[in-house]
């Protein structure tokens, strides 16, 4: 899958280019790391579904809602966008935010 970022510093985090004091612990950032690899690798949305571990679901925000999220770790979920690009058949996927899912 193509995989975008909407949150730049949720960008400079994957690339190892964050500056200043983290905003996440050392093993949530791996775990973060594993995550967009795994989403990256991935031929479409539903390969995410043979990944139990990171219980991938639809956003109950609307009955149209394009927000997904997975599991990073216990505490964490990435929530994104899934679109469809019908020229390249393929679906883009935009990060939005890493979340305290208990918070």
């Amino acid at each position: 899958m193509i995989v975008q970022f909407r949150n730049e510093h949720l960008e400079a985090l994957y690339k190892g280019e964050s500056k200043g004091k983290p905003k996440f612990s050392p093993d949530v950032i791996v775990k973060f790391k594993k995550t967009v690899s795994i989403l990256k690798n991935v031929k479409s949305s539903a390969e995410l579904k043979l990944f139990r571990s990171l219980n991938f679901e639809r956003l109950k925000i609307s009955k149209n809602s394009k927000y997904y999220s997975v599991r990073v770790d216990i505490e964490y979920r990435l929530i994104f966008e899934l679109h469809d690009d019908k020229i390249q058949l393929t679906e883009i996927l935009t990060i939005e935010k890493l979340t305290n899912h208990y918070q």
